[in-house]
């Protein structure tokens, strides 16, 4: 019988007269939280045989902590979290437990009564000379458990005498090492990773492959000599540590890890579950790839250099807003945490004219460097992207008849500036201008791809045109006439790829809940006609009627920009920004079917 007829996330087994319960001793239990309210009332519930369970919590902001306290076997401690090896030792060392004998578990971790009779019985018995014990537990995705594809069985330390115990220094993945001999229990642990959502995971992962990134990155500073000697080392752990490290010098190692999972381990005989975990893991291993190579090549630095190459002649220009003469146009800078960006842009745009930022309510410093650099700054609550821009065209006092929307990481070229001047200097009939942005990213121009020339409606004149009714990848709807700049602007993409992903995270989910009110009839999109009055219009339909349609649509994004489009041209650049695309689509796709499928059981239930 599979397991997962047996336990879920909100419902563990009860003890049964056939579960022997030992009560000669006891063992402690630690727990590591930041964030998990979702998970830890379950968790709990199922390690409530233990009289001595610590939470060590990593100051969640949730209600992790106020459930906790609900059980009276509970006792909280709180650090900061630095590495998952720091933190783990520094609860080996400095926690003091009721007990010899301590199991470890995660917040969205099981213990059925199987196991935990099993845990109470060897601690019992004094002829068992193991000073640890390591067990297996069974995965559960998209509601089965998955059985094959590498991950199961697997092997992992849960049940220790602390003094005995310390983990590997590495960032993430550490392994335990055990001074004493390792037994195995026979019974699982159940693994619910997604019960917080597909988000967080996609959210962890992001961080995890940020810090392998760093340890691969000082693994391939050292010598592979090194490594294969490891791997012929007699201490287990060592050679599992050199296997780990060799696979970081095999190339295409997301495809490789892919096939691996998919094809060598069986893992298509887990369905749908199956394909998708794997897709998942390969996404994994991209993006640690990619951190290493956005670390050797310097790609902030490069970027940083040929913007401000390209800008160079913009060094002197004085500012719009000094004069007395009211100004011909106002910029608007949408903002969140953007302190990073935010006083070039600022200066940048002051050479256009007087400058607002409108911020979502910033926690990184960001409205006083805005207002230190000449800006004038208005705080509202975020809502989505359409609703906060709508409501700064609508509310905040502009001086000028025109509004420049404008990017914290966009900027204005000088020729682009004196192409609106002129333009608005003459008392145009248009009420609003296309602007195509030129994309530096990776150290380079990007000009393939289906990325350039990129047409956004950014020039308006006020009371003419506001965004349409959507949460993300909105677009203007402006009164006819509009028209076309020939001069372009620039968008840094300097953005750590760290940085990149956690926003692409966001967009997917904004977009999948788009998708989502199209499929239940909650979102009415313009009418056909008034789209087919351009070619623009007309993608922006395809992109919304169609495209959500459409089988396999991380591939065909791939295909389209890397080959139909001739991403190739922009060379890694072009190869890496496909791919990323295709990670994009393949998370839109995939939390739209989670979501779908979510609503669906509401509505029967």
């Amino acid at each position: 019988m599979e397991m997962q007829t047996q336990v879920n996330p909100n419902n563990v087994p009860e003890t049964t007269a056939r579960h022997a319960v030992y009560t000669t001793a006891n063992v402690s239990v630690l727990v590591l939280t930041k964030n998990e309210e979702q998970n830890i009332e379950a968790c709990l519930n199922s390690l409530s045989f233990a009289d001595d369970i610590v939470v060590l919590d990593s100051y969640s902001t949730d209600r992790t902590l106020d459930i906790a306290r609900k059980f009276p076997n509970v006792r909280i401690v709180q650090r900061t979290f630095d590495t998952w090896s720091k933190h783990s030792n520094w609860a080996l060392e400095q926690i003091q437990y009721k007990h010899p004998w301590v199991y470890y578990s995660d917040a969205d971790e099981r213990v059925t009564p199987e196991l935990r009779d099993e845990i109470l019985r060897v601690i019992n018995d004094p002829s068992l000379p193991h000073a640890a014990y390591r067990l297996r537990y069974k995965n559960m995705f998209m509601g089965r458990w998955i059985r094959r594809g590498g991950l199961y069985p697997v092997w992992i330390m849960r049940l220790y005498k602390p003094d005995r115990v310390r983990y590997e220094d590495r960032q993430v993945n550490a392994h335990p090492v055990v001074n004493g001999s390792v037994g195995e229990l026979k019974e699982h642990f159940i693994h619910f990773s997604f019960n917080k959502g597909l988000v967080p995971w996609f959210q962890k992962h992001n961080s995890y492959s940020q810090m392998e990134a760093t340890e691969a990155t000082r693994v391939l500073k050292g010598s592979v000599r090194e490594q294969i000697r490891g791997s012929f080392s007699r201490d287990k752990a060592i050679r599992r540590r050199a296997f780990k490290n060799l696979s970081f010098y095999v190339p295409c190692r997301s495809l490789v890890r892919f096939l691996y999972m998919y094809i060598f381990k069986l893992g298509f005989l887990d369905g749908s579950a199956g394909l998708n975990y794997a897709a998942m893991i390969s996404m994994y291993e991209f993006w640690i790839g990619l951190k290493i190579q956005e670390r050797r090549d310097a790609w902030r630095k490069r970027t940083t250099e040929l913007a401000r190459k390209l800008l160079a002649d913009d060094q002197n220009a004085p500012n719009a807003d000094s004069g007395e003469n009211p100004p011909l146009v106002d910029v608007l800078i949408p903002t969140l945490n953007e302190s990073d960006h935010i006083e070039e842009a600022i200066a940048n745009a002051r050479k256009l004219g007087p400058v607002y930022v409108l911020d979502s309510l910033s926690t990184d410093g960001t409205q006083e460097k805005a207002r230190a650099a000449g800006a004038t700054v208005i705080e509202h609550a975020f809502v989505n992207y359409s609703a906060q821009k709508n409501w700064g065209l609508e509310n905040i006092p502009f001086k000028s008849e025109w509004v420049f929307i404008l990017d914290a990481d966009e900027r204005i070229t000088p020729r682009l500036r004196e192409e609106i001047v002129e333009k608005l200097t003459r008392r145009p009939r248009a009420n609003g201008y296309f602007i195509s942005r030129q994309l530096l990213g990776m150290g380079r121009k990007i000009e393939n791809g289906g990325l350039y020339p990129s047409w956004n409606l950014r020039l308006l004149r006020l009371g003419r045109a506001r965004y349409e009714n959507r949460s993300v990848h909105e677009h203007v709807i402006c009164d006819s006439p509009t028209d076309y700049l020939h001069q372009e602007m620039l968008h840094l993409r300097r953005e750590t790829i760290s940085q990149y992903l956690d926003k692409h995270i966001r967009y997917a989910d904004m977009e999948s809940n788009e998708w989502l009110k199209w499929k239940l009839g909650h979102s009415r999109n313009a009418s056909t006609n008034e789209l087919f009055k351009d070619t623009l219009r007309l993608r922006q339909w395809v992109r919304r009627n169609i495209w959500p349609r459409l089988p396999l649509r991380p591939l065909w994004r791939f295909t389209y920009m890397f080959f139909f489009r001739v991403g190739f041209f922009d060379g890694h650049a072009g190869w890496y920004l496909a791919q990323l695309m295709a990670c994009y689509e393949y998370m839109i796709t995939l939390l739209y079917k989670d979501k779908l499928i979510n609503a669906m059981n509401d509505q029967k239930s």
